[in-house]
């Protein structure tokens, strides 16, 4: 939020204001909750990754119509003075229920629930959503990369390819939360205590007289955290000069260089040849790093290889979202009414069954089978008795429907939490290490069918039997009412 402190506010579709209007012009100031959700999982997926809370309690904090905002939405000649000053001391005296950074989640379940007036829920969707969006394709896409590189090293080079400023410190963020080890972005480590490493570009190469020179300048300087490239005009002879300069380095002046990089070519291949070549030169400690595009697939592919690659650099395929630029993720209301005690369910319909709302205000339950493994999550009304945080038992209101649905043993937890309350946030966002300890630990509780990079299995997200009912009564009554209208 560094990058958008001055008018955030104005940061929104037209069309959220329009409406606005419209609401204050007629008094609709009903109570109203608006629910985040993600419709489908992209090819090849098998679950998401929560994070975003950190800019929305940012945004939140920061929200608020200046008086520049205010005469630029003058000059629109859309909005009545009245509705002008009602903007200009508007403050969004919400309620948000979200799950907690790092938490995995799956399609159609609530990611995060505003609740409010209407006209303040209704202006926040916009940023919402581009926040969300952007970070949770991230924070998964690095999960997915970890999981792929199956406890080696992963660095984080996306810097010069992502979608502008934001977006670089999002990445590098979700890299960061995901398990990564470091980020070549200066600005990002300094900003969320990440770790920054680097090695150098081509051109550092280019403008020495040989190849040599530039790895002897280099080694020189950084000694021990040098890092020598090494495909700039042939990979093999500049694997070779690289161990012979790092056995002339250690023999002369006791320096052993950190490792080389190999950023074009058959990887498996070179990677091959460079650790025989270092191990022959006994310098079995000298890491490999890998660069070219790499994303989960390609780090999976040549890890079956058997590729002896120490680090994965990983920038442009993962820090641009390559293969799944953008995700189905949509703000809709699922109850509004005259005050919260009184709060009627509301549905999208549509031919399109993804499109299909579940109405009502809800939470997520989450079962675990006896191995502590996610086996199933159950979306219910907010008042349902459920269990959470101990063994389900017989006599338990739902015992039954729960049987039927979640194989015993398993034990339950609730997950979505306050994040703002009456305008303040209640919610603080743990440091960066407690997020990436929870991420990690709850990748290591789906079930390796849940991880598979290639026809991923489908995990279990049910309605309970009231959210059900309700749901087909409201598709009954508006499907009877379209039918009586001519």
């Amino acid at each position: 939020m560094w990058l958008m402190k001055d008018s955030p506010s104005l940061l929104t579709d037209l069309y959220e204001l329009t409406m606005a209007q419209v609401y204050f012009q007629k008094k609709m100031h009903n109570a109203a909750y608006f629910e985040v959700s993600i419709r489908r999982l992209p090819d090849n997926w098998g679950f998401f990754v929560m994070t975003g809370l950190n800019e929305i309690e940012s945004y939140l904090n920061e929200f608020r119509f200046t008086e520049g905002d205010v005469d630029y939405l003058r000059s629109t000649k859309l909005f009545s003075e009245d509705f002008l000053r009602y903007l200009s001391d508007l403050k969004p005296e919400v309620k948000i229920r979200a799950l907690p950074e790092g938490t995995v989640f799956f399609p159609n379940e609530l990611v995060l629930e505003v609740s409010g007036p209407l006209i303040c829920a209704q202006l926040l969707e916009s940023y919402i959503l581009n926040i969300l969006g952007f970070s949770i394709i991230q924070a998964s896409l690095a999960a997915r990369v970890v999981i792929a590189a199956n406890g080696v090293a992963v660095v984080d080079f996306g810097l010069r390819r992502t979608q502008g400023p934001m977006a670089a410190v999002r990445s590098a963020r979700a890299a960061q939360m995901a398990g990564f080890l470091a980020t070549s972005n200066v600005f990002a480590a300094g900003k969320l205590d990440f770790n920054c490493t680097g090695t150098m570009a081509h051109s550092f190469i280019e403008v020495h007289d040989t190849e040599e020179q530039s790895f002897r300048s280099f080694a020189e300087m950084y000694g021990e955290n040098a890092i020598l490239l090494v495909d700039t005009y042939d990979s093999f002879e500049g694997i070779k000069k690289a161990a012979s300069l790092a056995k002339e380095l250690y023999e002369q002046k006791g320096i052993r260089i950190k490792g080389i990089r190999i950023d074009s070519g058959d990887l498996a291949y070179y990677s091959k040849a460079a650790r025989q070549i270092l191990d022959e030169a006994r310098f079995p400690e000298v890491k490999i790093l890998a660069s070219s595009d790499l994303d989960e697939w390609i780090i999976e592919s040549l890890r079956d290889q058997g590729a002896p690659i120490d680090i994965w650099c990983v920038g442009t395929r993962l820090m641009t979202s390559y293969q799944t630029p953008a995700l189905g993720v949509v703000y809709k209301l699922v109850a509004a009414g005259e005050n919260e005690n009184g709060m009627a369910p509301k549905i999208k319909i549509s031919q399109n069954p993804h499109k299909v709302t579940n109405p009502g205000v809800k939470k997520i339950v989450r079962f675990y089978n006896g191995n502590g493994k996610m086996s199933g999550d159950l979306l219910a009304h907010v008042d349902e008795p459920l269990p959470a945080g101990q063994p389900v038992k017989a006599h338990h209101p739902m015992y039954d429907y729960m049987k039927k649905t979640y194989q015993e043993p398993y034990t339950a937890e609730e997950l979505m939490v306050p994040v703002f309350a009456q305008g303040k946030p209640v919610y603080q966002t743990p440091p960066l290490h407690e997020v990436r300890q929870r991420a990690i630990g709850q990748i290591e509780r789906l079930e390796p069918e849940y991880k598979r990079f290639f026809h991923a299995h489908i995990y279990k997200v049910s309605l309970s039997d009231k959210v059900q009912q309700i749901k087909k009564d409201l598709l009954s009554y508006h499907q009877e009412k379209a039918g009586s209208n001519p």
